[in-house]
């Protein structure tokens, strides 16, 4: 099922992608300091669709693994409709976002603190949500712009829980809900 969801997700992202670029004056490819610094491989793209409107795609990917105890691997998309209440990628921006991600995570708490239990488990699952985000781009050069953004909405987690000293014994799952901020970033975009 995971992968039917990433296709739908992947092919929704490239036709609007293409469909946008016969309307785009520019197009920006971002990486997000906040990842980076959490050791997530992430890469975005925004669209502007007109002089208010743009879309923007987000991926990261967390592929590294250490040991079975301290599993930390995840992927995660993110797309949201930016509204620009004075000029397209320049200033301050509102919009609803929508967020799908999996998880295989040992010894850690979840996205932004997110705790699903006991750390002595690892947990496997997926999640998907949405909400609202706010963000302020600033115009640095020709070709460089930085954005600050955060949002607040709901997430569907669905997680099983693993008894971590074989890792193969499920213990149990579940499924939370949560509601508080679920988007966080720190751009810097090149703005072709």
């Amino acid at each position: 099922m995971h992968r039917k969801v990433l296709h739908t997700i992947l092919f929704g992202v490239l036709f609007a992608g293409c469909t946008s670029l016969t309307f785009a004056q520019h197009l920006a490819i971002s990486n997000n300091a906040i990842f980076d610094a959490a050791g997530v491989l992430s890469v975005g793209i925004e669209l502007p669709v007109s002089n208010r409107l743009s879309l923007e795609a987000y991926g990261g990917i967390r592929p590294w693994k250490r040991a079975e105890r301290n599993v930390n691997k995840s992927w995660a998309l993110q797309g949201q409709v930016r509204i620009w209440p004075c000029k397209v990628m320049n200033g301050f921006f509102w919009g609803p976002y929508a967020h799908v991600a999996a998880f295989n995570i040992a010894n850690k708490d979840l996205f932004f603190g997110i705790r699903l239990g006991k750390k002595d488990f690892r947990y496997e699952g997926w999640l998907i949500g949405g909400g609202i985000g706010v963000g302020y781009e600033y115009v640095l050069a020709r070709h460089w712009n930085i954005c600050a953004e955060v949002g607040v909405g709901y997430t569907y987690i669905d997680r099983k829980q693993y008894y971590c000293e074989t890792c193969g014994k499920m213990k149990g799952g579940g499924v939370y809900n949560y509601f508080g901020p679920s988007k966080l970033g720190l751009s810097i975009l090149y703005v072709f």
